[in-house]
């Protein structure tokens, strides 16, 4: 079997302390941001998920256990420890998610297989083009009227958020987060393909949710080219 590799960051170096250091940091936010991103993941019963860049899975087991009988939650991750570690909750939880080794820029997936794709805090880990390319695949796999959520570091719109969004690209030397942080996902959702992207939800002056569909507009939503940004 070819080794799966990508020049993104992954976090397989950190998989066993991943978990209980994001929650101890996130000062118990975590859990709130996951249940703001399903409030605006609108699961249904049958949908077939796919959660790019899964971590450690604790999203998909989320939405898994919110979908019916032929509902069919996937995860995948650059990451081949956080992956097993995904594997090993699902298998304790009883819960029928699917984990798979795999990198964003490149989907092991068929063209038009789910009907709703998630990306959470994922893309500040890749460079623009790797965004390029990783929508690209998201737009591809997503099924004609699908959902598109993704979650993750914007433009600041606050003192603090500006200070932690651009101490962190320099802190960490992690020159992707500039892209998030110069508010350029919203262009880059919709260059993909994908309409309506529209921004529902900004927290902690730094982090937004957008959601888009590929070709039906999503109802009562509008461009965010067209709204405006806020």
């Amino acid at each position: 079997m070819a080794t799966i590799t990508t020049r993104g960051r992954d976090l397989n170096h950190v998989a066993a302390l991943y978990d209980p250091v994001i929650e101890t940091l996130s000062f118990g936010r975590e859990q709130r941001f996951r249940e703001l991103t399903l409030e605006h993941m609108a699961i249904q019963p049958d949908d077939h998920l796919l959660d790019i860049g899964c971590g450690t899975g604790t999203l998909t087991l989320l939405a898994a256990e919110r979908l019916g009988a032929k509902g069919l939650a996937t995860g995948i991750d650059a990451a081949p420890k956080m992956i097993a570690i995904a594997q090993g909750k699902a298998m304790r939880k009883g819960i029928p998610a699917r984990f798979e080794h795999a990198v964003a820029e490149s989907l092991p997936f068929a063209d038009d297989q789910f009907t709703l794709v998630a990306s959470s805090m994922f893309c500040h880990h890749i460079d623009l083009e790797l965004k390029r390319r990783a929508f690209g695949e998201m737009y591809r796999v997503l099924a004609p009227g699908g959902r598109l959520v993704c979650a993750d570091i914007d433009r600041p719109t606050t003192l603090l958020g500006w200070l932690t969004g651009w101490a962190g690209r320099w802190l960490l030397l992690q020159p992707e987060l500039a892209d998030n942080l110069r508010g350029l996902l919203p262009g880059l959702i919709a260059e993909a393909g994908f309409a309506a992207v529209r921004r529902v939800a900004h927290v902690h002056g730094l982090i937004s949710v957008f959601i888009a569909s590929k070709d039906d507009a999503l109802p009562g939503s509008a461009s965010i080219h067209q709204a405006g940004r806020r």
